[in-house]
């Protein structure tokens, strides 16, 4: 599990190194990852469970959801800092948990309330600067949005989870994604030299298919809130890696905000895992 965080963290680093616009990068990424997501879901499940879709909805919703909230994530990346998008992409479960208890009517308990107040404050530090004028406001706001899809994303896959397991699941959210971002790589110009093909397979193979086996795998192991821990390791990974390989140095306002929602965070996963 540690392992694959890492993988997850170096993930802003490649798309980066692509120069490609986010959609180009998401289909790409998708594309080579499928492959070997199917064969590991046969593996698991077996074709005939593999094939049981209904309801279909929520399947399909959440592959769209997942498509979104990549394509914002990874253009946020482009246009702001590694720190800002991922502190405020892992604002997402705030939001999904919000989500579940309007729609869902789960129990709203004093843990999630403090929490859910946390992030708010954590997400309003990290907006901080580029309100004062010394960061990319523009950027922040497509951050925040690719947050609040994943949070979508939380909340579509929640309800898709009561009926299919996490692996299928994920399989066909990636199926999905292939054929929604399948359009853009005909709008959007760019080119592929061998560098950048190299850099979208070790995406899809090792960031996408590698990781999530890594991921399913270590939960046979552990524990579900001992999972949620490691899942915030993630914006961390990615924040350090940032500032090795691009020299991006967060701000004292973005550390505290990543701190707080990470907590925040944690908080939520602990509490659902309780449930």
């Amino acid at each position: 599990m540690f392992f694959a965080t890492l993988i997850w963290g170096s993930i802003p680093l490649f798309s980066i190194w692509c120069e490609l616009p986010s959609p180009v990068f998401v289909f790409f990424r998708v594309f080579f990852a499928f492959p070997f997501m199917l064969l590991y879901s046969l593996k698991k499940l077996g074709k005939r469970e593999l094939l049981n879709i209904k309801p279909a909805l929520p399947i399909v919703l959440s592959g769209v959801a997942l498509s979104l909230n990549w394509i914002f994530f990874f253009w946020a990346i482009q246009i702001t800092d590694i720190a800002t998008a991922v502190v405020l992409y892992y604002f997402g479960p705030v939001f999904t948990i919000i989500l579940a208890v309007i729609f869902l009517k789960e129990p709203l308990t004093k843990t999630l309330i403090i929490s859910t107040v946390v992030a708010f404050l954590g997400a309003f530090l990290t907006f901080a600067p580029s309100i004062q004028g010394s960061g990319s406001l523009f950027g922040v706001l497509i951050a925040l949005l690719s947050g609040l899809l994943y949070g979508l994303l939380g909340f579509i896959s929640k309800i898709a989870t009561l009926h299919h397991s996490s692996i299928k699941l994920t399989t066909y959210q990636i199926f999905i994604a292939l054929f929604f971002t399948l359009p853009f790589i005909f709008f959007f110009p760019f080119a592929l030299s061998l560098y950048t093909l190299i850099l979208l397979v070790i995406t899809g193979v090792i960031h996408t298919a590698l990781a999530l086996f890594l991921w399913y795998d270590s939960l046979n192991y552990i524990s579900v809130s001992t999972s949620a821990v490691f899942s915030y390791l993630d914006p961390f990974f990615a924040i350090a890696l940032g500032f090795i390989f691009l020299g991006q140095k967060p701000g004292l306002f973005q550390i505290i905000g990543g701190i707080l929602i990470s907590i925040s965070g944690i908080m939520i996963s602990i509490e659902e895992s309780r449930r």
